[in-house]
């Protein structure tokens, strides 16, 4: 309350203890907004009131109109144009061009792309790149991401650098430092690989492979061993080549003829499917240059999105000497002959020679007539006779000639280092595989003819001869040879023996190397002898490996 003018307070009251008469307290004060004179009339708590009238007034002025304009934003509204309300403040309109790309949506710029960080500057469409900061393609100074760039022909960069065309015609190792190589020079052995031109090669010293004093083909140690594989399918009917992706071939004591597989386009179906009367078709397989003479004899094609394929099988050209084409006749002597001279009787029809030869590799004895015979194919009565005394057939790469071989050459004891046609180094070998087994130790065995012939004991030197193998018998043990041979055979594969296994790749001073061979091995620093007693090759361009199996005798 504020001051106020001077008034009066009357207080009237009678003694404590007595009823008292009402009194009077008047107050009088002025309004400080109106200067209006204001009585109030009170009448004390403790005294009979009286009736009084009373005048209150409200201190607040009476309220004025205001103009319209100047109304408050939360009073009633007024209509709004649509299209510039906005959520929350006052919108202007806008020109529909300049929307921004997450607005509604509006065209997309066409000559003014914007960068979303920063001021945009208009670029040469032909030089933006579609990722990162936009900046011109690089023309002329590719950059190599590991070291520092030099500058590189157009033509000859390298695709996993920075934005580089594609090389046209030369490409370069991409694990050594970047310098200029001769276009017709490159690498045909690398990832990136073609042909080299007519001219180009890889240059290898000329001459015949090192031999030692005694015949045995010595593959020095190197750090690296560089091969350059070629093979080449050919039908020989025509000299027509046949493409192919892969191939397969394989050979063991076991068996007399090679076996082989090839994948092929189906386009080269047709040279590679057996006639109309089922005989196969003679194909010449070149491994690194070494020939082979094959037979294809079956075919199948097998179908797939965009990439038809066809897969021939078959086996070496001896296969037509098999039951598949060759007749069943009875094979007999009904005079004396040699064991060699059986073989070339069998490979005759009516007194006419079948075009093949024999390669006579182990003794050969005299067989009386009338002793042997024998019903079935040419091959069947073939390795009959090999195997009366303990031999085995392998055929020739190229020509129609079987070669007779004797499983052993010498009791296991028996051979010497000076004995191997090849020496291996130990990391020649990509994988080495070795099986250890052990048979039955026999130390003496008996040898028979049947009808006639002889009969011998073949006893293993230094044994005791107490453990004696399962007699053996056949028509054509007649002599000593043939029964000392087969005896041999019988001892020789006793024992304690280890199957080792090397996957090389086909080197050039060894070439395929195929059983029968007497190979020498530095094996974790031991060397080890062995005869080859199998071998397979793989080939999917454009890697080549084969695989041979030695059996060695460690006692």
């Amino acid at each position: 309350m504020s001051a106020q003018d001077g008034g009066s307070l009357v207080l009237d009251y009678g003694p404590q203890g007595a009823q008292q008469d009402g009194g009077a307290l008047v107050l009088d004060y002025a309004d400080a907004a109106t200067r209006r004179r204001v009585v109030a009339s009170l009448h004390a708590p403790w005294v009979q009131g009286h009736a009084v009238a009373t005048e209150l007034r409200a201190p607040s002025l009476p309220t004025d109109a205001l103009d319209v304009a100047c109304r408050a934003p939360w009073g009633r509204g007024h209509a709004v144009q649509a299209e510039q309300r906005a959520p929350w403040v006052l919108l202007r309109r806008v020109d529909d061009a300049c929307r921004a790309p997450w607005g509604r949506y509006t065209a997309r710029p066409a000559q003014e792309p914007r960068a979303p960080w920063g001021v945009a500057r208009r670029l040469d469409d032909d030089t933006r790149a579609p990722w990162g900061s936009y900046a011109a393609r690089p023309a002329q100074q590719p950059r190599m991401p590991w070291g520092v760039p030099l500058f590189i022909d157009l033509q000859r960069r390298a695709p996993w650098g920075q934005y580089a065309a594609r090389p046209a015609r030369a490409l370069q190792a991409p694990w050594v430092r970047v310098r200029r190589v001769d276009l017709e020079q490159w690498l045909p052995w690398t990832k990136f690989s073609r042909q080299l031109n007519p001219g180009w090669g890889v240059v290898v010293p000329g001459g015949e492979p090192p031999v030692d004093e005694n015949g045995t083909v010595i593959v020095p140690v190197r750090k690296v061993y560089v091969v350059k594989n070629e093979i080449t399918l050919m039908r020989v009917d025509g000299g027509l080549a046949i493409p192919a992706y892969a191939f397969q071939m394989g050979l063991d004591a076991d068996s007399w003829t090679w076996s082989w597989s090839a994948t092929v386009p189906a386009s080269a179906l047709d040279l590679v499917q057996p006639g109309p009367d089922g005989d196969p078709i003679d194909v010449l397989a070149t491994v690194n240059g070494v020939p082979f003479r094959l037979a294809a004899e079956e075919a199948g094609e097998a179908q797939a999105f965009a990439n038809n394929r066809v897969t021939v099988k078959g086996r070496g050209r001896a296969a037509v000497l098999d039951d598949l084409y060759s007749p069943v006749l009875n094979h007999g002597n009904s005079s004396a002959r040699t064991a060699q001279q059986l073989m070339g009787d069998v490979l005759t029809l009516n007194g006419v020679p079948l075009g093949w030869d024999v390669d006579w590799g182990i003794t050969d004895w005299l067989v009386p007539g009338n002793v042997w015979t024998h019903q079935g194919a040419y091959m069947s009565a073939l390795r009959d006779i090999a195997e009366a005394a303990g031999a085995y057939l392998q055929p020739h790469d190229t020509d129609p000639t079987l070669l007779v071989r004797a499983r052993y050459p010498l009791m296991p004891r028996d051979w010497t280092l000076d004995m191997a046609d090849v020496e291996l180094p130990g990391h020649v070998a990509a994988e080495v595989g070795r099986e250890w087994m052990r048979k039955p130790a026999y130390d003496r065995v008996h040898v028979s003819g049947t009808t006639a012939g002889v009969l011998a004991e073949i006893n293993r030197t230094g044994g005791a001869g107490v453990l004696v193998a399962p007699m053996v018998t056949h028509p054509l043990i007649t002599h000593v040879d043939a029964a000392r041979q087969r005896g041999l055979a019988v001892l020789a594969d006793t024992g304690r023996q280890a199957q080792i296994t090397l996957r090389l790749q086909v080197l050039e001073e060894t070439g395929v190397i195929k059983p029968g061979a007497m190979v020498r091995f530095l094996d974790r620093g031991t060397t080890r002898l062995g005869l080859v007693r199998s071998t397979s090759l793989e080939w999917s361009r454009p890697s080549l490996r084969q695989t041979i199996t030695l059996e060695t005798h460690p006692d």
